[in-house]
Order: C-alpha cells, then structure tokens, then sequence
C-alpha cells in the first residue's frame, strides 16, 4: 500500500513541477498585461498548491524514497521563485495600473479643457 502511495506523491510532485517550470518559463520577466492567458496560467498555479498541500500532511515530508525527496526539494525551490516572480509581477501591475491612472485623469483634464473651450467659443 505504502508502494502506491509513494507513487501516487512522486507522480503528483512531478506534476506540480512541471507546471511550475512551464509557468517560469512563459511568465519570468514577462510584462504583466493581464491577458486571459496570465489569469489561467495563475488559477492553474494555484489548483497545483492546492493539490500539493493537500497532501502535505507530514507522511509525504517523512518520505524515505529519494525521488520523492529529490521532487520535493525540488517542489520548494519552485515555491521560493514563485513568491518572487508572483512578487515582481504584483509590482508590474501595480506600476501599470498607476500609469493607467494617471492617464485617466489627464484625459479628463483634457476632456474638461475641451469642454470649457466650447463653451467660451
């Protein structure tokens, strides 16, 4: 039973960092432009934590088999560039969104001054 267990974890481990390693891959560094593609990338993300923790009970970090230990330091390393990446793009949006702003109000500057010049005209 404990066989199938520990395959059943290694399979799961190898899972989650694959995905991790697509999402570095295709996000790292990538400006953040809040496409459907970002969104899904990261609801995939989160699905994959969900489905790790849910099995790190304790039993899978007691694990004896190399390859599962090997996954999951494996698997840390990945949650630590994950909190920086999520970090960095969190500030790109941020940043974006500050832009975004201040384009706002200087098109409603614009749109007051248009609006003014008519009426004195």
């Amino acid at each position: 039973m404990e066989r199938i267990d520990d395959q059943a974890s290694l399979e799961l481990l190898r899972h989650a960092n694959e995905r991790f390693s697509r999402f570095f891959a295709r996000f790292s560094g990538a400006p953040v432009l809040g496409t459907d593609e970002e969104v899904e990338a990261l609801l995939q993300v989160e699905q994959t934590l969900q489905s790790v923790g849910s099995f790190l009970d304790g039993s899978l970090q007691r694990s004896k088999t190399t390859q599962i230990c090997d996954e999951l330091a494996r698997y840390r390393v990945n949650l630590v560039r994950l909190r920086h990446e999520l970090a960095y793009m969190q500030s790109a949006a941020m940043s974006c969104r500050e832009r975004l702003a201040s384009r706002q109000k200087h098109l409603q500057a614009a749109r007051a001054w248009c609006s003014a010049s008519r009426t004195t005209s």
